[in-house]
């Protein structure tokens, strides 16, 4: 978290220092360290740092999270939530990885999600596709997962013209 001078591991451009409290909506393009308190939201394309000793009452959309310190709220990124061992988190989590080592504290539910390059899709060719793949991830009233891929395109389309065929 900190380095041997007492200042923050990772490169930051912003820190709320130690007695330094914050409401509202805090927004950036770079990283922040947090040593003080928030409340509100915070919402950077760059990492979140909650040092050791720090409360921050708000919900987190970053790269990534690391968390020392208390945070109460949602943390949405792309990348990694790390609690350290001084570390305590009550809210759900949205990332690709979590971790939780011994002596830290989670209170909430986890979805996992895959790395950017794992989103990367194939174009879509074919009309049916374009109108679902909004269902990406989810389930339709059907039960059939949307992919969008040309091959399970043209089975979701045989399938279709069977359910169409069996239900007239």
């Amino acid at each position: 978290m900190f380095d041997s001078k007492g200042k923050f591991e990772f490169e930051t451009e912003s820190v709320i220092g130690k007695g330094t409290e914050f409401k509202g909506t805090l927004k950036g393009r770079d990283s922040i360290g947090i040593d003080g308190k928030i409340e509100g939201k915070i919402q950077v394309k760059g990492n979140v740092i909650v040092a050791e000793g720090a409360i921050v009452k708000a919900d987190i959309r970053a790269k990534s999270i690391s968390i020392g310190g208390k945070v109460i709220g949602n943390v949405d990124c792309q990348g990694k939530v790390e609690l350290l061992s001084s570390g305590g988190l009550e809210g759900n989590v949205k990332a690709h990885s979590l971790i939780i080592p011994k002596g830290a504290f989670f209170n909430g539910k986890c979805r996992m999600i895959p790395l950017e390059e794992n989103k990367k899709k194939k174009p879509v060719k074919n009309e049916l596709a374009k109108k679902q793949t909004h269902f990406k991830g989810e389930e339709t009233k059907r039960k059939i997962a949307i992919k969008s891929t040309e091959t399970e395109i043209q089975e979701l389309e045989k399938n279709s013209k069977k359910h169409q065929k069996k239900n007239t």
